[in-house]
């Protein structure tokens, strides 16, 4: 960190902290650290910047230019006659997104213990954390994180608790006072800057700054300040004039660029850890010239979690397979182009003449030969004739084809993957698995950075609500039980953070593997019972494997029964449980409250409600007489018939 400059005049305002020497801070000081912190940052980060520059223009189509090293800056090309850019790259990335989105995040927390009541309080963090990702729209967030994951290397979400959301829980003057709310979004790497771009992880960062361009209304919007606006640079995808060959200029490429945006702003956000000299670490927020926060970093860390596409070790940013992928890129335009060269040239069917020969020459330089024209020439002075090329080497085309294949090497994909083809000669159904495999295994890398860093984030989600949450908190959400329920909890409730996925990488064994392994033991009959009939959960399975719609509708009663017999169990505590009804099947329903009173959650309920229990005790009790009174009538009714 740069030293901090301390005004020499004594300011009219308040101070607003000291420095490690003991120095008065105030807010023009804290200004100038900023300002100048941000300065020597995006100097030590402005190479890699212009590579994610150069990568979106690659992507976007725009491949005729690249980084000038002398001035930083990123300029136009001029190669060949011809500048066609056959965009394998787009595509790519495409294919790999489009993989990276089967992933599945369902998250469950491990008790700390394994005493009852940490396991309980663990199956709350659990549905916590699942009802947040679903009430927080989080996949649409995610798709967008790849996106800029992919395009720059690395992305980065930023939390943060919102005081002024939630529910009102009361009011004060007039003014409803909320019960707070966690919050979250996307943030570019073109927007964060940390210490040392070469420290690898946010841990080791010690402080990170965050620059971002709002308009005054969305500043407004966050804060409640209403500042004057102005131009402020920033970055868009833009049309940019490129040409396109043969003296001809096309406008329809983009490249991302330095754009400036009306009535803006400038929101500098700086997190810094604890240490000797802040020992409750700082969060400074600024706007224009306003500081409109200055306190402790009211975290247990920097709320920032980082999403890599590419691991460089020592480097804090990732790196983007399309930086990989650019020199190849070029290359395959470079062949491609002089391939259409050569085609032109053949079509344009030029001619060897004899000075002299054609008496009209100014028309046929200016038509060449077209289709019924007849040309005029000189016999003693020679015919014209055409001019010959020798044929294209088998060599060149290889090349396209090599380089194509290399590209998807690089991107970690196959012709399988992107269009559904095969290599020629590849007929074997094993040989077609094992190239799935090795897709899959490949791309996983980034999926097993993507899980990571998800899980990293729900462990940060956890520590905010148990940090900033105050008071008992209602959560609706909605189970295997089909129906809305609600569950109670407070920050007392969150003593874990060891968070596992329900499921394995599925890029590493997706979901169609998993589906033919299933029906493969299903046909062995592994699933059977000792009758040799398939359970009627297993049929379910099967069924919603099938993916047939509402299969709900293909369920027998007796499945029905079931699912009856678990909500009344899912919904004891919350509503209690009566007689039976007159409808239900005993033996079904009996079975599924003898499984569920075996469980440990059962034994907390009858410590914690004996009078639920006890109803629960009575309805088991009621089956079990109906049961018995039918096995009765079923005995007498064989006895008389005989």
């Amino acid at each position: 960190m740069i030293k901090k400059q301390i005004s020499e005049a004594e300011p009219t305002e308040k101070p607003l902290d000291r420095d490690g020497e003991g120095r008065q801070l105030y807010a023009e000081d804290i200004l100038a650290m900023l300002e100048g912190e941000l300065a020597r940052r995006k100097e030590e980060r402005r190479p890699l910047e212009l590579q994610w520059i150069l990568n979106a223009n690659f992507q976007s189509g725009h491949q005729y230019c690249d980084i000038n090293p002398a001035n930083g800056e990123i300029f136009e090309t001029e190669e060949g006659t011809a500048r066609g850019s056959y965009n394998r790259i787009a595509p790519l990335i495409e294919s790999r997104i489009a993989n990276l989105k089967q992933l599945k995040y369902t998250m469950t927390v491990r008790p700390q213990t394994d005493e009852p009541e940490d396991e309980e309080k663990a199956r709350i963090s659990t549905k916590l954390l699942k009802s947040f990702i679903a009430s927080s729209d989080f996949d649409s967030k995610r798709n967008m994180l790849l996106e800029w994951c992919e395009l720059c290397g690395s992305a980065f979400i930023l939390s943060w608790w919102d005081k002024d959301g939630g529910k009102a829980v009361g009011y004060d003057n007039g003014v409803p006072v909320r019960e707070g709310e966690l919050r979250y979004g996307l943030l570019t790497p073109y927007e964060v800057y940390p210490e040392s771009i070469y420290k690898q992880d946010i841990e080791d960062q010690r402080s990170l700054l965050i620059e971002q361009v709002l308009t005054v209304e969305e500043l407004y919007e966050l804060y409640g300040v209403r500042l004057d606006g102005g131009t402020v640079d920033t970055f868009a995808l833009t049309p940019v004039q490129s040409g396109g060959g043969y003296g001809h200029g096309i406008s329809s490429a983009f490249a991302l660029t330095y754009r400036q945006a009306e009535n803006s702003v400038r929101l500098l956000t700086w997190f810094e850890r604890g240490g000797r000299d802040y020992p409750d670490g700082r969060l400074i927020i600024a706007a224009g010239d306003k500081i409109l926060h200055y306190g402790p970093l009211c975290y247990d860390t920097i709320p920032v979690c980082c999403v890599k596409c590419k691991n460089v070790p020592g480097q804090f940013f990732g790196r983007s397979v399309i930086t990989e992928l650019i020199p190849l890129q070029r290359a395959y335009n470079g062949v491609k182009n002089k391939l259409h060269d050569h085609i032109r040239t053949l079509a344009a069917n030029p001619l060897l003449v004899p000075e002299g020969s054609v008496a009209d020459m100014e028309s046929l330089e200016d038509c060449g030969v077209t289709p019924g024209k007849v040309v005029e020439y000189n016999p003693e002075r020679g015919a014209p004739t055409p001019l010959r090329f020798p044929d294209i080497s088998g060599e060149v085309r290889l090349e396209c084809e090599s380089l194509q294949r290399e590209m998807e090497y690089t991107a970690g994909v196959s012709q399988m993957t992107v269009v559904g083809n095969t290599d020629a000669g590849i007929m074997s159904g094993r040989a077609i698995e094992k190239l799935q495999q090795i897709d899959a295994t490949r791309i996983s890398l980034t999926g097993d950075n993507l899980r990571d860093a998800v899980k990293k984030l729900a462990q940060l989600w956890l520590g905010i609500f148990k940090r900033c949450a105050v008071g008992s908190r209602v959560v609706d959400s909605v189970g295997c039980t089909e129906r809305g329920g609600a569950f109670v909890w407070s920050a007392s409730d969150i003593n874990s953070y060891d968070i596992a996925f329900e499921t394995e990488n599925e890029l590493k064994y997706g979901e169609e593997a998993q589906k033919q392994e299933f029906f493969n033991a299903l046909k062995l009959g592994l699933f059977n019972d000792e009758n040799g009939h398939v359970p009627a959960a297993t049929r379910r399975r099967a069924l919603e494997l099938m993916r047939l719609g509402c299969y709900s509708e293909l369920l027998s009663s007796g499945e029905l029964h079931t699912k009856n017999a678990r909500r009344e169990n899912a919904l004891l505590e919350a509503d209690g449980i009566g007689e039976p009804g007159l409808y239900d099947d005993d033996a079904l329903h009996l079975e599924e409250h003898s499984r569920f009173a075996l469980q440990q959650s059962f034994s907390e309920l009858r410590r914690k409600d004996p009078s639920i229990c006890k109803d629960f005790d009575a309805h088991i009790a009621m089956h079990v007489k109906r049961l018995a009174e039918a096995k009765m009538k079923e005995t007498k009714g064989t006895k008389d018939e005989q």
